[in-house]
């Protein structure tokens, strides 16, 4: 009886401290992400899944030297490039996401300082429902690595009822207690 006592309250602790980084992630991320996009005004409700960011990845990673004799994919800066994340970590979160197929829905207890309005997909794609041209974002839940120092997730901007939009993949950092941005893979042909 105590072990399944124990057991639970490990479970429970663990549970938190994922939580407390998902947010941690999230938030510094956006902080620095709309000071670029400052258009963003809505935040799609329904999370992306995780798995989106970690298939750009995985396609990157999986390209990176197979393009007629030269580098096709190549994170920024100079030889010789380094993966942060390698294909054993990439199987190890492969298992974590397919388990993980509930979508996950957007609260305002999520964001810390972000003035982003959170509302349903299906509510900003009815006509007029929004004023026209507004900017919104989708967003993935992050996809934490096994060591804790990287996180992945999925980043997409679309303007309302017009429906242009700009996706990307990102690979962030912790680096001085703040999650920044290493890389992010616009598609899998292109990392900047």
């Amino acid at each position: 009886m105590k072990q399944i006592i124990w057991i639970i309250l490990m479970g429970t602790f663990i549970s938190c401290s994922s939580l407390k980084i998902e947010k941690e992630v999230i938030n510094d991320f956006l902080n620095e992400e709309l000071k670029t996009d400052k258009s963003a005004t809505i935040l799609v409700k329904e999370a992306l899944p995780k798995i989106q960011a970690l298939q750009y990845y995985e396609n990157a990673y999986n390209e990176r030297n197979l393009y007629e004799g030269k580098i096709r994919f190549a994170p920024n800066g100079y030889p010789p490039y380094v993966w942060e994340i390698d294909s054993m970590e990439i199987s190890i979160l492969k298992k974590e996401v397919t388990i993980d197929t509930i979508t996950y829905h957007w609260k305002k207890s999520d964001f810390k300082g972000q003035n982003l309005k959170i509302i349903p997909y299906s509510t900003i794609m009815k006509r007029g429902s929004h004023k026209l041209g507004h900017n919104g974002i989708y967003l993935s839940k992050p996809l934490i690595t096994t060591d804790k120092k990287h996180a992945l997730l999925f980043y997409k901007s679309f303007a309302v009822e017009i429906g242009f939009s700009n996706e990307k993949a990102v690979l962030l950092k912790k680096v001085n207690g703040k999650w920044i941005e290493l890389y992010h893979y616009n598609n899998v042909m292109e990392i900047n």
